[in-house]
């Protein structure tokens, strides 16, 4: 259905996209997409978790796809201070090049662009929002996640249930939008292999976060000290990941009070820390994650979380009882489908809460209460009805 044959043919449009010719054929060409070429982008900030969703939804979508990588931008600027940064930077700069290469993504000309153009994160927006007003609104945007933009702006938008939560706070009408689908989680493009092996040993996958969730959680001091003094008490090889991005003063906080606890107290070499920063030669997330025998995540870290249990491996969240607001009610959700538990090991401070009427055996990570069996994700599903959103849209999109 996406196999329009390219053709030598040429559109003019201005920047703003108002002049009338670019307005004529955005309306009313019947050949609008016949200028652009039969593929997909992938607009991805070199995180690997970024990286896996946003192919796994080219992949599906059966048609050729390049990866294109965005500019880097300031991730830890407040929006109010980027935005007119952007603005400014763009009144300085010259509309393109001589050779036609686009200012917000690394090696691409705007004589080359796609049918659709597909991103997942802040820093690849900007860069999904250009190709699409270079092609005069003839390349279809899709953004997996919530936006920093209008809605309106996207023509495809795959949101999760913490989306449509925040979106609520806004209006209920919100919520329900003609160009949107929505899953349960955040989509991460993770699916629970089919014959993966058991685990035979216990490793504990423990996955920070960048520090802070606006949906409502703050990584503290005492939240990473309640982690260390969980994972000091639980013999098995540990193995942390450390994001690609994280605020310099969250990252010294945890090199100091969380991993020098670790490594000093580990005297058999089962403590490993994956910084992710420092370079690609880690094993991807994904795999690691795959692997573990549980995962232990840190509550501002839903999009590891969502990975977590699409994989379908035992999930615990680490600082949920300080979570607030949107959060707290999204999490309360995961936690009634028996996909996520809260850490609160044995031993542990939260000891004080162990039921005497337990029935059955003790989960020794989150020993507060009985629990019924673990659900399974079924990913498949949500990358199936996400296929099928996107290739519906685009069936609209070119009438």
């Amino acid at each position: 259905m996406f196999g329009v044959a390219a053709r030598n043919t040429t559109t003019t449009c201005t920047r703003s996209g108002r002049s009338s010719t670019a307005l004529a054929i955005r309306l009313y060409s019947t050949e609008r997409h016949s200028s652009l070429a039969a593929k997909v982008w992938v607009l991805t900030n070199g995180d690997p978790i970024d990286t896996l969703k946003t192919t796994r939804v080219a992949t599906t979508l059966g048609i050729p796809f390049e990866i294109k990588h965005a500019v880097p931008t300031g991730t830890w600027l407040s929006e109010a201070v980027r935005r007119p940064f952007r603005s400014i930077r763009t009144l300085l700069s010259k509309t393109h090049t001589p050779s036609g290469t686009l200012q917000h993504i690394q090696d691409a000309l705007a004589t080359d662009l796609p049918q659709i153009v597909i991103a997942g994160s802040e820093e690849a927006l900007p860069g999904l929002l250009e190709t699409k007003m270079v092609s005069c609104g003839q390349t279809m945007a899709v953004y997996l996640g919530y936006p920093k933009t209008k809605l309106s702006n996207i023509d495809a938008l795959v949101l999760s249930r913490l989306d449509q939560m925040r979106l609520r706070t806004l209006g209920p009408g919100r919520a329900v939008l003609e160009n949107a689908t929505s899953t349960l989680l955040p989509f991460s493009g993770g699916l629970a292999p089919t014959d993966a092996p058991a685990s035979t040993t216990d490793t504990l996958a423990v996955c920070i976060g960048r520090g802070m969730e606006p949906a409502g959680f703050r990584l503290l001091t005492r939240d990473v000290d309640a982690l260390a003094e969980g994972l000091l008490r639980i013999p098995a090889r540990v193995r942390v990941l450390l994001p690609r991005t994280i605020h310099k003063g969250i990252k010294r906080m945890v090199n100091s009070r969380l991993i020098s606890r670790l490594q000093a107290a580990d005297s058999l070499g089962s403590v490993e820390i994956l910084d992710y920063a420092l370079g690609t030669h880690h094993p991807s997330p994904a795999d690691v994650i795959a692997a573990a025998s549980h995962v232990i995540a840190t509550a501002d870290n839903v999009s590891m979380v969502a990975l977590a249990v699409a994989l379908q491996r035992p999930v615990y969240v680490a600082g949920e009882e300080r979570t607030t607001d949107i959060l707290r009610s999204y999490y309360h959700a995961l936690e009634t489908r028996n996909l996520v538990r809260r850490f609160y090991p044995r031993g542990s401070k939260y000891d004080y809460m162990l039921m005497a009427d337990i029935d059955g055996e003790v989960d020794e990570l989150s020993i507060i209460r009985s629990h019924d069996p673990w659900a399974k994700y079924d990913a498949q599903a949500d990358l199936d009805a996400i296929a099928s959103f996107i290739q519906q849209r685009y069936k609209q999109f070119r009438l």
